[in-house]
């Protein structure tokens, strides 16, 4: 599917493989946002400045984990 890059979910900034360390976790309980701020920096990082405010359409790739 695609979607807007600043509409990623926690869930799927998390899955982005984004370092949360253990006190914004404890932020993230109450806020839920901190691991997108955390992706939007890893973003930038990679991107350039700016990057994360232009919101380009991304594809979101989704894989499950099959079990024999």
């Amino acid at each position: 599917r695609v979607e807007r890059l600043t509409d990623i979910s926690p869930e799927d900034a998390l899955a982005e493989g984004v370092a949360v360390s253990e006190s914004d976790y404890e932020i993230s309980k109450k806020d839920g946002r901190v691991p997108v701020i955390a992706f939007a920096k890893l973003w930038q990082s990679i991107n350039g400045r700016g990057s994360w405010t232009a919101n380009p359409w991304v594809w979101v790739v989704e894989f499950k984990r099959v079990t024999s």
